[in-house]
């Protein structure tokens, strides 16, 4: 399991903070990556939310060894741990998912924070894989996101993103926050 916190900037810049639980032996515990100006254009988070077209094609591009709808689901959540989308980015998001075929609701989701949203899933042609992203009843943000294999016992989670805090910060975290007043010289 990982903590992590992100930060991205409009220039295409971004921090990374990770932690893992249990710390691994012989790897560190806490991980920092930073990317400066620039380094982060080939995720196109500022662009990714400017049309249906564009955040259809942004999803797919995280994930190409899976199924059309399995790679959309994947990227939206993939998009939702780098970008806070406003209310007409998430609402892009919904207009995707609404003009999927072979998508199903869910309604009263809950994630494992006991969060009620909105589950939309989709199962692999051999019914073995589920994706599954729960959004906000209201809102339409990305509260989870379930990548499960059908075991005897039922759906097991290969992986779990669950997003508990989505903030805008005029500052990474690393950095001091701006003062109100200038200093004086003397």
């Amino acid at each position: 399991m990982r903590d992590v916190v992100r930060w991205y900037a409009d220039d295409d810049s971004g921090a990374e903070l990770s932690q893992r639980y249990p710390p691994l032996i012989l790897h560190p515990n806490l991980r920092r990556d930073f990317w400066p100006s620039g380094w982060l254009h080939d995720k196109n988070l500022f662009r990714a939310y400017h049309s249906t077209d564009w955040l259809r094609a942004q999803a797919h591009l995280r994930t190409s060894r899976r199924s059309e709808d399995a790679a959309l689901m994947d990227g939206l959540a993939t998009l939702s741990t780098w970008h806070n989308p406003d209310p007409l980015q998430r609402g892009l998001t919904a207009r995707v998912l609404a003009d999927t075929a072979n998508l199903t609701a869910h309604s009263d989701t809950l994630d494992r924070a006991g969060r009620s949203g909105i589950g939309i899933a989709t199962i692999s042609a051999d019914g073995h894989e589920r994706h599954l992203i729960i959004l906000h009843p209201s809102t339409g943000a990305v509260l989870a996101y379930e990548h499960a294999h059908l075991t005897p016992a039922g759906w097991r989670a290969r992986s779990y993103l669950l997003l508990l805090t989505r903030t805008h910060s005029p500052h990474r975290w690393w950095e001091q926050p701006p003062t109100s007043g200038a200093a004086s010289e003397c």
